[in-house]
């Protein structure tokens, strides 16, 4: 862990949703190494993941549940009486056929990404406000503008979550809070096992322009940029992290 890292997060605290999935732990991983106080909030909590770090706060949260996250909040605030920034990584998967697809299967998608995305920060917000800083990160997803024809539904939703950054963005900017989202393109992880056992077989086997699939440390790595003060001028925006996407697009 660099020197410069550890400056801009020593003793900081972020609230990291969706934390026990492979892109948020390792975000929880890459910001308590460096210093910084972690909520590592799930639904489902494994209380080994993060055993080594004694500054990770492991908490069980439906982010489906609006009273819930709202309490969660209110044992952040007890707890650290601070918040400097918040990371958004829930996800669900619903991979599939578009004409297979239920509503059922849209409705968990919307449910937990992009309004369980909507609700800690509805919670976290005005915290920020009051104390003029705070930073929020969005894990969207490179198929909020090239979907995969498998991928709907969380393509869509990646589309509305980087539209509410840019609008957040800016609307926040002037109290001191900045809202950006980072959007993945093939990470190693279960959820792109998931996607990539659905893609025809003629797809091109080339997944990125650098020979891709990307760790989630380089998904992490995006995120603490953006949490830090070097990224104190950019707000309501997407940072790819992509290889460079599809050298066949």
């Amino acid at each position: 862990m660099s020197s410069q890292d550890r400056e801009h997060f020593k003793d900081r605290v972020y609230w990291v949703t969706g934390a026990f999935g492979a892109l948020g732990a390792a975000t929880v991983r890459r910001l308590a190494e460096a210093g910084a106080h972690v909520v590592a909030s799930s639904r489902n909590v494994d209380d080994t993941l993060f055993a080594d770090l004694p500054r990770v706060v492991p908490l069980s949260v439906d982010v489906a549940d609006d009273a819930r996250v709202r309490e969660a909040f209110r044992q952040i605030e007890e707890r650290f009486q601070r918040l400097d920034g918040l990371v958004l990584s829930t996800n669900v998967g619903a991979f599939g056929d578009f004409l297979d697809l239920t509503d059922a299967d849209w409705q968990r998608v919307i449910d937990a990404k992009l309004l369980g995305s909507v609700r800690p920060l509805r919670a976290a917000l005005p915290r920020f406000i009051a104390q003029g800083t705070g930073a929020v990160v969005a894990i969207s997803g490179r198929g909020g503008i090239a979907p995969p024809p498998n991928h709907f539904p969380g393509s869509s939703v990646n589309a509305a979550l980087d539209l509410l950054v840019q609008g957040l963005g800016r609307k926040y900017g002037p109290h001191g809070v900045r809202v950006n989202a980072v959007a993945p393109g093939p990470i190693q992880s279960p959820r792109f096992a998931s996607m990539a056992s659905g893609q025809n077989d003629a797809e091109p086997t080339r997944l990125t322009a650098l020979d891709g699939p990307g760790t989630p440390e380089d998904v992490a790595s995006a995120v603490a940029y953006l949490l830090s003060d070097e990224a104190r001028f950019v707000t309501g925006t997407r940072l790819y992290v992509d290889g460079g996407g599809p050298p066949y697009a």
